[in-house]
C-alpha cells in the first residue's frame, strides 16, 4: 500500500511472450514480484491477452514468490511451472521472516500461518508459522486443514496464537494475485483511478503526478501496463480510454523499447516519491 490507499498494478497475460525459456520467464515474473514488494503494491491483476495467454504460469510464480518460504512446500506441490523458482529474488518483506526459532518469537508478532491439524488442542487447530513446532490457534472459529491465515502471537508461556484480519496488521503484508478475463471490463467496473502507462501519454511531471495522487487518495490507484507487443490502448475502447489518465513515466528513454518490468519499477518509484513528498 503506497502512501495509504489501495494500489494495484495490471499486467497482461502476454507478459512472458518474448521468451520460450522458462528460466527467463520465471526471472521476469520474479522481478515484477520484487517491484510490487519494494513499493508496497496490494494487488497484481493479470488481464487476458488473446494473442498470448500465460496467465496460469504468471499467477503461479507470483503466488509462490509472495508465499513465506516455510510454507511453500506445503502449499505448492511439485509442478513444471515452478521448476526454476530457485532463481527468484527474495522479497524480504515483513511476512517473510528469517528467524525460525521459537525462542525468537515476541508477543504481538504477526506471522503467516497454515492450519496443519484440527485435532489436538483445546481449540481444535494447530498452525505452522515457520518455527520448530506448530502452535495452538485460539479461536472459536473452525479452520480447515490447509488454510492459510494471518496470526498474532499473544502468549509465549504457553505459546499460542490467534487469527487476525489483514486490516489489523500495521505494516506491508504482501500482495494478492488475481486473473481477470478482460481489461476493458475491469476498468469499467473499478472505482479506483486508472492510470494507463504509454509512450504516447503525457510526460509525468511533478504537478501531473501530484494531481493524479490527490484523486486516488480515497479511491485507490490502478496502474495499467501494456503488453510487449501492444500498448494499453489496444485493450481498451476509445470511450474507456477517455476515462483513464494516460502518462509516460519514462519520457526521455534512451533505448528503443522499455521492458515491462523496467516500466513497473520506473512508474512505481515515481508514484512512491511523490506520495512521500506529499506526506
Amino acid at each position: 500500500m503506497i502512501g495509504g490507499s489501495e494500489t494495484s498494478i495490471l499486467i497482461p497475460s502476454s507478459t512472458t511472450m518474448e521468451s520460450a525459456d522458462v528460466r527467463i520467464r520465471t526471472l521476469k515474473i520474479g522481478l515484477i514480484a520484487r517491484a510490487a514488494a519494494v513499493f508496497r503494491v496490494d494487488r497484481i491483476v493479470i488481464y487476458r491477452d488473446e494473442e498470448f495467454d500465460d496467465s496460469r504460469f504468471i499467477s503461479r510464480v507470483l503466488q509462490y514468490a509472495e508465499t513465506p518460504q516455510y510454507l511453500r512446500k506445503r502449499l505448492f506441490p511439485r509442478m513444471r511451472e515452478l521448476r526454476y523458482v530457485g532463481i527468484l529474488p527474495p522479497l524480504r518483506t515483513a511476512h517473510h521472516p528469517t528467524n525460525s526459532k521459537v525462542s525468537t518469537l515476541k508477543v504481538g508478532e504477526f506471522r503467516v500461518g497454515l492450519v496443519v491439524d484440527e485435532v489436538g488442542s483445546d481449540n481444535g487447530a494447530w498452525v505452522d508459522i515457520g518455527v520448530e513446532r506448530p502452535l495452538p490457534l485460539k479461536t472459536a472459529r473452525r479452520f480447515p486443514v490447509g488454510q492459510r491465515l494471518n496470526v498474532r502471537i499473544f502468549s509465549l508461556k504457553p505459546l499460542a496464537a490467534e487469527p487476525v484480519d489483514r486490516s489489523e496488521i500495521p505494516h506491508y503484508w504482501g500482495y494478492e494475485t488475481e486473473i481477470v478475463p478482460s481489461l476493458e471490463e475491469h476498468v469499467r467496473s473499478t472505482e479506483s483511478l486508472v492510470v494507463a502507462t504509454s509512450r504516447q501519454g503525457t510526460p509525468a511531471t511533478p504537478d501531473l503526478l501530484s494531481s493524479m495522487l490527490r484523486q486516488s487518495r480515497q479511491r485507490g490507484l490502478d496502474v495499467v501496463f501494456g503488453s510487449p507487443a501492444r500498448g494499453v490502448d489496444a485493450f481498451l475502447s476509445s470511450e474507456t480510454m477517455e476515462g483513464c489518465c494516460m502518462i509516460n513515466t519514462i519520457p526521455h528513454q534512451g533505448t528503443e523499447t522499455v521492458r515491462l518490468e523496467e516500466a513497473i519499477f520506473a512508474t512505481l518509484s515515481e508514484v512512491n516519491l511523490m506520495r512521500s513528498l506529499e506526506g
